[in-house]
């Protein structure tokens, strides 16, 4: 999540010793923070872009007699991102602007448990160095291709109103009556109650772990 630490200094150095690293812990985190916003602003900006440019705005992409291979490469350039807004007033009086009150994203993935980075030849690499050092203890070569619900994100001020519960609904039904899908998975922290408790009481069940190699932290 963005604003996570990506380094903890260790609670038995000395305050001298916390003191000296301190400042070099500060400028890796911010660095991190920086390229993990990068990836994901960039990522999604062209996701968005190869949608607004085809006609069938709503429909998945179209994997008919491609390969694994050329399927997992246009299926990861092109998502459908919903985002709810209000017109907004600016001191200005713009009312052109928009509140943004929360968002959503439907995909399709690989269903090999790994958390997509939002720029795809970053996944390849991953996929790629799983597979050359058998890095995770179960099977990486699954060649089936599903539904992926990810970025639902709720502005804090309008929580609490069920919209996360109703976007998820959304993407659901566009995955079964227009993609054609009967199943959709997901990745939770187990640290968000919240968002545990949201996708447990929409029926959803624990299928597997994501994939743990040693740079992609606890």
């Amino acid at each position: 999540a963005f604003g996570a630490e990506a380094i903890r200094l260790s609670s038995n150095i000395n305050e001298f010793e916390k003191m000296l690293l301190n400042p070099a812990v500060g400028l890796v985190n911010d660095y991190s923070f920086l390229v993990t916003f990068a990836e994901v602003f960039s990522g999604t900006k062209q996701r968005i872009g190869n949608r607004l440019n085809d006609r069938a705005i709503i429909s998945a992409p179209d994997l008919e007699k491609l390969s694994y291979e050329e399927r997992v490469r246009k299926a990861e350039h092109e998502s459908l991102i919903l985002i709810l807004a209000r017109p907004a007033t600016t001191t200005s009086g713009n009312s052109r602007t928009v509140e943004v009150i929360a968002s959503i994203e439907l995909r399709l993935q690989p269903c090999d448990a790994k958390i997509p980075f939002s720029i795809p030849w970053l996944d390849r690499v991953e996929r790629k160095l799983v597979k050359l050092f058998n890095l995770v203890s179960f099977n990486t070569s699954n060649n089936n291709i599903q539904p992926y619900l990810s970025n639902l994100c709720v502005d804090e001020k309008f929580r609490g109103q069920k919209i996360g519960r109703g976007l998820v609904r959304c993407v659901e039904n566009i995955a079964k009556t227009s993609w054609g899908y009967d199943k959709m998975y997901l990745h939770v922290d187990e640290e968000n109650p919240a968002a545990l408790n949201l996708y447990k009481s929409e029926g959803y069940c624990r299928c597997n772990r994501r994939w743990n190699p040693f740079w992609s932290g606890p």
